[in-house]
């Protein structure tokens, strides 16, 4: 695996520091391990936080913070939900206006692709199955429905009108899906592919996440890090995903994991061992606890 050593000028102390989950805090085997977990700590001894910044809602989140045991601060659902875990209150909810929520729907039923809603913490971060005109997905609802317990199903019609969706997910053949998102990106709202639906590996379907204009892990980290009277050049950020790329691209020092695609080790600062081999725990280590250290051994 490639290493990519960021130039002298980033050799500094960063002052935060920002971590996706999926594929990057967490193993292969969707655990923090102990390496991993003890980088974390001694970056909060040295009064760096740590904040993680995931394409995942607040209820499916909660189980990586009760395994750390940790109330860090969340950038959630790819920036359209900014949490403060400590004080248990939101601190920004982006969702999408009709006009966008239209435009995705619209573009979701010209390429015959499903679409799953998400709306906001008001309604309980419930799911909604959009439906008429859009193809009914019933291997979606054996499969959902019993791993989320809650599952509405409505009318495009409906969904438009729905004032706290932050998020439109598309799913569908790749080619479909991707001519899709191509019109809606030209249109101004950010999307993030996801590859294969990993919930029901066997459904030949992709899925792409569909936001507000100016919804992005970097927009809600940005959030956070003016509550630390920090900028993004202060971030130290580590990711895998294309949904990572906005945070990578616009953080003091962006790290991709050794586990990353091609396309995102190529626009990353720096590039780490991967998941299976404690990459994050290697990204706090360098670029974060041993400039630390060297800074106050010198003061």
């Amino acid at each position: 695996m490639e290493r990519h050593e960021p130039p002298l000028s980033t050799q500094r102390l960063f002052r935060m520091v920002v971590l996706d989950i999926d594929g990057t805090l967490l193993d292969p085997s969707d655990v923090v391990r102990p390496v991993v977990r003890a980088a974390i700590a001694e970056c909060r001894q040295l009064g760096v936080p740590v904040a993680l910044a995931t394409g995942r809602r607040l209820c499916a989140t909660r189980p990586v913070l009760a395994e750390l045991g940790l109330p860090l601060p969340l950038v959630l659902v790819n920036g359209a939900l900014v949490w403060d875990a400590e004080r248990e209150e939101a601190l920004a909810e982006r969702p999408l206006a009709r006009q966008a929520l239209a435009r995705a729907l619209a573009e979701a039923e010209r390429e015959g692709l499903g679409a799953l809603a998400l709306r906001g913490l008001a309604s309980g971060e419930r799911l909604v199955l959009v439906t008429d005109p859009l193809p009914a997905l019933p291997e979606f609802e054996r499969e959902l429905l019993p791993r989320t317990g809650e599952l509405d199903r409505l009318p495009a019609a409906a969904v438009v009108d729905l004032p706290d969706v932050l998020t439109i997910d598309l799913f569908g053949p790749e080619r479909a899906l991707r001519r899709a998102t191509a019109r809606l990106a030209r249109a101004g709202l950010p999307v993030y592919h996801h590859g294969p639906f990993e919930l029901i590996p066997a459904l030949p379907r992709w899925v792409a996440n569909v936001h507000a204009p100016g919804v992005s892990k970097a927009s809600g980290v940005e959030i956070l890090a003016r509550r630390f009277g920090l900028t993004l050049e202060d971030v130290l950020a580590v990711g895998d995903g294309e949904n990572d790329l906005p945070l990578l691209r616009r953080a003091g020092l962006g790290v991709a994991m050794g586990n990353a695609p091609d396309y995102v080790r190529a626009q990353a600062d720096a590039v780490v061992r991967g998941h299976d081999e404690d990459g994050v725990a290697e990204a706090l280590e360098r670029f974060v606890l041993e400039p630390w250290r060297r800074a106050r051994s010198l003061a």
